[in-house]
């Protein structure tokens, strides 16, 4: 009979044996990851020689723990008794094998001791755990995308979501798996848009929409890509409701600045106006003073010259009469009165007196018709709102500028019959002084250019007429043939200081002021020109009058 001790070393030889001759591959370590038997399985696994693989350690063949990892490793191990894990070994030449091991915990004589069973992987089992991986790894990424993010089929149904959306609505993500997009009824434009992508040909599309989360309306860019050869899509949105809340803000604040800059340029077009208005009128009332001051200074002494004039007239036909009488009843003259009458050419003087005469009293008769122009132009003692014929306003401001009209300007008046306009007489007279004005310069201008390069020379005319208008309103017309103003200025005529005239030629405000004067008559004015044909300014009046309080 054996004895216990013989025994004992039987079965340790056959329990070598055994382990030698196993198809997995075993290691023995201690607790310091010393590798201090290895079967030739193992050995085989690796592509090692048995006595090299004494000197290494577990973590330099298992490409998945390292030295920093072991303590823990060995703890986990102690406490659970046994660890299972896929894991990867390196082979003598680096190569990498997939391997699953059984990890359990020994202790003998007080002493502790793992033993690894390991067997590689099939290729199946390799690349079902590749796979799995890859999911994993993508479940990783996926969940920690600042964002959602949801897989949908191509029938509409939800395949699964992001930790991040499930946990917007406060549900587990397996909740959503299978439900029909829009089961949330949340967002009508993401189920729009994701039922318009999976029904047409596109790979990818993007669009903005608004969702409700929890109560909160939230903005958020969907970025959706088809795979599995179109049927399914991935869905990704990006929360933009800040964005989208600092642009709506940017466009309230520009359209705030808008309106203020609207508001700032009207208040400084009407600052321009009233400057210019009041510039024009202090100029005018300045001016109507002096010319009144003027004609009535002028006014006193021709008259008295006028009034004189028909007085001188008879004397002089008496004297020249009483003279003739003379030389009839007295035919012999001394030598001396025969000299003196040869020597101042009786004669001549006797014919040309009455026409000397004749002469005055034209001449009287025009400066008399210039100062009574001047003061209807002035018209300072006819301020008032009043009716008025608009035709004498005309034809004062056509007598004040004679000294520029006449002889080298044809003006041409083509008058109807109009019923007198209710207005303010002095500040229309204004009116047709300024229009009346740029036309003189109009064709002045075109006569020295022309002049200037020798080419024919077109004759400067103005035309001025009047006609009614469904007899509630009248119209003036005043055009020339100069050359015209171009397309570009025809809107800029009428603001405040804008001219084309050379520097000190012009202010830029007559237009102005006639714009403003006939706006405040509840008239308008218009303008048509064609470049070299000339230009034409048309006003359009009320003739009955109007609230001036109200401004109807």
């Amino acid at each position: 009979m054996r004895d216990l001790k013989s025994s004992s070393v039987e079965i340790g030889q056959l329990a070598q044996l055994s382990l030698d001759r196993m198809a997995d591959a075993v290691f023995l370590s201690d607790s310091n990851a010393e590798i201090f038997y290895a079967n030739q399985a193992a050995s085989r696994l690796l592509n090692w020689e048995r006595n090299e693989l004494l000197s290494q350690k577990i973590w330099q063949i298992d490409a998945e723990l390292t030295k920093e990892d072991w303590e823990s490793y060995w703890n986990e191990l102690q406490e659970n008794g046994a660890i299972e894990r896929d894991t990867t070994y390196i082979t003598v030449t680096g190569a990498p094998i997939a391997v699953e091991t059984t990890t359990s915990y020994i202790v003998e004589t007080d002493k502790p001791y793992s033993c690894i069973v390991a067997r590689p992987l099939s290729k199946r089992n390799a690349d079902a755990r590749e796979v799995q991986r890859a999911r994993e790894q993508l479940r990783a990424v996926l969940d920690a995308v600042p964002g959602f993010v949801s897989w949908i089929s191509a029938d509409g149904r939800y395949l699964g979501v992001n930790r991040h959306l499930a946990a917007s609505y406060n549900m587990p993500p397996e909740t959503f798996v299978g439900k029909e997009l829009g089961f949330l009824k949340n967002s009508p434009e993401f189920v729009e848009f994701v039922r318009a992508f999976l029904h047409n040909e596109d790979l990818y599309s993007s669009q903005v929409i608004q969702a409700n989360v929890r109560g909160v309306d939230r903005y958020y860019i969907i970025a959706a890509q088809k795979y599995d050869e179109g049927r399914a899509t991935v869905a990704v949105g990006i929360d933009i409701t800040d964005r989208k809340q600092s642009e709506e803000a940017l466009r309230r604040s520009e359209s705030r600045l808008r309106e203020q800059t609207q508001q700032l340029e009207e208040a400084l077009r009407e600052r321009q106006k009233a400057q210019a208005h009041l510039i024009q009128s202090e100029k005018m009332y300045a001016l109507g003073q002096m010319v009144a001051g003027m004609a009535h200074e002028i006014n006193n002494p021709i008259n008295f010259i006028y009034g004189n004039l028909a007085y001188a007239d008879n004397y002089v036909k008496d004297l020249l009469g009483l003279m003739q009488l003379y030389r009839e009843e007295i035919p012999d003259l001394t030598p001396n009165l025969e000299a003196e009458i040869e020597a101042i050419d009786l004669d001549f003087i006797a014919s040309d007196l009455p026409k000397i005469i004749d002469s005055m009293k034209i001449g009287a008769e025009r400066i008399l018709k210039l100062v009574l122009s001047l003061r209807n132009f002035s018209r300072l003692d006819e301020a008032e709102f009043k009716r008025v014929d608009l035709q004498e306003g005309l034809d004062s401001a056509l007598v004040i500028l004679n000294h520029r009209i006449q002889g080298h300007i044809e003006i041409v008046k083509d008058y109807r019959t109009l019923p007198k306009t209710y207005c303010y007489p002095a500040q229309l007279n204004q009116v047709w002084m300024n229009l009346l004005c740029n036309a003189i310069d109009a064709v002045s201008e075109r006569s020295i250019e022309t002049s200037a390069i020798e080419t024919p020379l077109k004759e400067p005319k103005i035309i001025v007429s009047t006609e009614p208008l469904n007899g509630d309103r009248v119209c003036v017309r005043i055009r020339d043939n100069g050359r015209g103003i171009p397309p570009k200025l025809i809107e800029k005529i009428f603001d405040p200081f804008f001219t084309t005239k050379p520097v000190g030629a012009g202010t830029g405000l007559g237009l102005a002021i006639c714009y403003q004067i006939i706006e405040n008559h509840r008239g308008s004015i218009h303008v048509q020109s064609e470049v070299e044909r000339g230009a034409e300014f048309t006003v359009v009046l009320p003739v009955k009058p109007f609230d001036r309080e109200n401004g109807t």
